[in-house]
């Protein structure tokens, strides 16, 4: 419980301390509403030009995109501070703080900054999928909804994971900014039906980097009733507890090697 109130102390401190330029966090809020307004507007002259993708309507690869927007604006809520530790903190020095307080280093990271613009993504992700699914035909089963539901929740922690692992690479390497958006673009091949890839790289983006597992196929299991959506629930869960124990096991031995630099 003393955790609990801690971390929500230091994010209110970081609320109150972006609205402190009230501006700022207006323009930063419109500018992730309009670039993925501008994503959506590219993906549909895309479409317009080819009716379907892989047998799948503009609706159904919209549906698709739009799930796919919702685990990541919960990741971009929550861990946002990670790109920082990537990037910059580590090879500035400014890791230092963080190792001088008696509390855990990955708790005061995560407690450091609450991200406001993923509500942006969260909108217009929940606006694209009530939009494509009213033109949508299917039956809509208890079973779809609950592995859309575990997809959106637990893809999070996934995403969360791989970024806590690549940023604790930072404390060896002095910054893996790149290696950690490298990962992360990935992403970006979920928001499509996985059927329109090769076989290596579905395989991939199941198995190895699964953002496929927890966006294409659940939204899948919703369209096609392809996977039975109790076990697709199952192996999400699965999958997000081995992602996360081995992403505290990789950031609690990359910490032991951090030396405080500032250069």
């Amino acid at each position: 419980m003393r955790y609990v109130h801690l971390y929500f102390t230091c994010i209110r401190r970081s609320i109150l301390s972006r609205l402190e330029y009230k501006k700022d966090t207006i323009v930063a809020l419109s500018s992730f509403f309009f670039s993925n307004l501008c994503s959506l507007a590219a993906l549909y002259f895309i479409l317009q030009a080819i009716p379907a993708l892989a047998g799948y309507s503009l609706p159904e690869v919209g549906f698709f995109y739009g799930f796919s927007m919702l685990p990541i604006a919960l990741d971009h809520l929550f861990s946002d501070e990670f790109w920082l530790v990537a990037y910059r903190r580590v090879q500035e020095g400014d890791m230092d703080m963080f190792f001088l307080r008696p509390v855990p280093v990955m708790f005061q990271v995560f407690a450091e900054t609450f991200q406001p613009e993923g509500f942006g993504e969260l909108i217009v992700g929940v606006a694209l999928i009530s939009v494509c699914a009213s033109q949508l035909t299917v039956t809509v089963s208890i079973g779809a909804v609950a592995v859309l539901c575990v997809g959106a929740v637990f893809g999070a922690v996934i995403i969360t994971s791989l970024k806590v692992a690549m940023s604790a690479l930072a404390f060896i390497f002095k910054r893996s900014g790149p290696l950690l958006q490298v990962v992360y673009n990935f992403s970006a091949y979920a928001k499509y039906p996985l059927a329109i890839y090769p076989a290596f790289l579905r395989a991939l983006l199941i198995f190895v980097l699964p953002f496929g597992l927890f966006i294409s196929l659940p939204v899948d299991t919703l369209l096609t009733g392809s996977h039975d959506p109790w076990l697709l629930s199952l192996a999400i869960i699965g999958c997000a507890a081995v992602f996360f124990a081995l992403a505290v096991w990789v950031w609690t031995r990359c910490e032991r090697r951090y030396e405080s630099t500032g250069s």
